[in-house]
């Protein structure tokens, strides 16, 4: 009986060996998945391209030494894949505790963000200010990070170089340049109304931008409101008139919004809000008289 016990431990002993060895070189194990969930770089995708890529310890990216964008404007959906030893790209299971985050040096130049319906690792770069940014990527596990990217370079350009005040013939009573500088000026008297003026903006290049539509008029009013008063058209949203109320002078700036995530559509001048728009373009103060 004891031998026969003997022989029987033994060949349990075998089996669970046989066992455990078949299980560690199995390749579909939860061990690769493991491996895969650490990563030694990450990739941007944007439109199925690979713009900005870190791996090897080296950035590089599809065109040029930076990504890219305008003052206003959000790219079209980001992908991230995070890169193995091996450079297999891959994205861990959220379900494990796996999400992404990131780290922006200048938050006024972009942001990163990330609708609830983009999915966990996709995001949209915004561009807030003329600039330059560095974005960082994060691994995060649970509440730590697992992986920190280096740095890409992000750059904000200036889409919008100055504006045009003009009357009813098209003719400019105010310009600005893209210095900034301004020539002429509008004059009225108390119990004056001007005709209906219309802004218009210029690109970088001296072309009109076509603001019917993404885009939206504000004008603010910095000094002498007791002076003039502004109003906007009922048919063109880029159009408005001033009417003097007492002899003085206003100072006044108008800022170009471009629509992003809500917008209102009320017409009325409202402070700046990232939920309704980004400023594309700040003029300078205009001063207003009224004889």
């Amino acid at each position: 009986m004891k031998t026969l016990y003997n022989k029987t431990v033994l060949a349990l002993l075998a089996a669970f060996t046989l066992i455990s060895l078949t299980s560690c070189d199995n390749p579909t194990s939860s061990d690769e998945d493991d491996e895969h969930s650490t990563p030694f770089g990450v990739a941007l995708i944007l439109n199925g391209v690979e713009v900005a890529v870190q791996e090897n310890g080296e950035v590089t990216y599809a065109d040029g030494d930076h990504l890219e964008l305008e003052v206003g404007e959000e790219t079209n959906l980001i992908t991230v894949r995070w890169i193995a030893e091996d450079g297999d790209r891959f994205v861990p299971d959220t379900n494990e505790g796996y999400s992404l985050n990131w780290i922006v040096d200048n938050e006024t130049v972009v942001e990163v963000e990330q609708h609830e319906e983009d999915g966990a690792w996709e995001f949209h770069l915004v561009g807030l200010s003329a600039g330059e940014s560095d974005v960082q990527f994060q691994l995060f596990h649970n509440d730590h990070s697992d992986f920190t990217s280096s740095a890409f370079e992000v750059h904000v350009e200036q889409a919008v170089s100055g504006m045009e005040v003009r009357d009813g013939s098209g003719n400019a009573v105010i310009s600005v340049d893209d210095t900034g500088a301004i020539t002429g000026s509008v004059d009225l008297n108390a119990g004056e109304t001007t005709e209906e003026l219309t802004a218009v903006f210029f690109d970088d290049e001296g072309n009109e931008i076509d603001t019917t539509s993404e885009y939206e008029l504000e004008w603010h009013i910095e000094s002498g409101a007791e002076f003039v008063t502004i109003e906007r058209s009922a048919t063109n949203p880029f159009a408005f008139t001033l009417s003097g109320v007492a002899q003085g002078q206003s100072t006044m700036h108008f800022e170009l919004i471009k629509e992003h995530g809500g917008h209102d559509d009320s017409g009325d001048d409202h402070d700046h809000d990232d939920e309704h728009g980004i400023s594309a373009y700040e003029s300078p103060d205009i001063t207003i008289t009224v004889n």
